[in-house]
């Protein structure tokens, strides 16, 4: 019985929306005046100017660590290249540079990886915040009496003639620099 809810519940969550869907469709079929938008969000998060703004925010904010990582990764490449090269050294200086090395490994490996998580956590801030400002648009469309149903995500086929992204990413270059949709 157990595993029967298990694949009961995946399944019961796709066709859920299937079928609440599909009964909207038979409701509103009898006037004639439903009309359905579907905005691909991945397609406006690439081209609205807004994300162009959050990509180049990042870079400012995360270029000059960006910088120090690879200065400290070419500094580590030179003293390998240096260990290499000198065959003269002794055994005891050989492995104290080779420890030196180490550790600036260890210490670099650290450092990247606080700066992925850092940087991270701020693109994720921003894109929460521009999808608000995303979802701000498309209740304006659907607001304006445009449309009673527009879709984002987890649609298998969608034709041109529903398709409002151009009309979204083309709203959200309307806006001002500040990014902000009005309510």
């Amino acid at each position: 019985m157990n595993r029967l809810n298990r694949l009961i519940r995946p399944l019961s969550l796709l066709f859920f929306p299937v079928w609440l869907l599909a009964c909207s469709f038979s409701a509103v079929a009898q006037d004639g005046s439903f009309k359905i938008g579907f905005v691909n969000t991945a397609r406006v998060l690439k081209e609205a100017p807004q994300a162009r703004k959050v990509e180049e925010r990042l870079k400012a904010e995360f270029g000059p660590r960006e910088a120090q990582l690879k200065e400290k990764r070419n500094e580590i490449l030179a003293l390998e290249d240096i260990l290499k090269s000198d065959s003269a050294t002794g055994s005891t200086q050989r492995r104290k540079f080779e420890r030196e090395i180490r550790l600036k490994i260890s210490q670099l490996k650290f450092l990247e990886q606080a700066f992925r998580e850092d940087q991270n956590l701020r693109r994720n801030e921003e894109i929460r915040e521009l999808q608000k400002v995303i979802s701000n648009v498309l209740k304006m469309q659907g607001d304006s009496g445009e449309f009673d149903l527009i879709l984002t995500e987890g649609v298998s086929y969608v034709s041109d003639q529903i398709d409002i992204t151009p009309q979204t990413i083309e709203m959200l270059k309307q806006l001002p620099d500040s990014g902000e949709a009005g309510e």
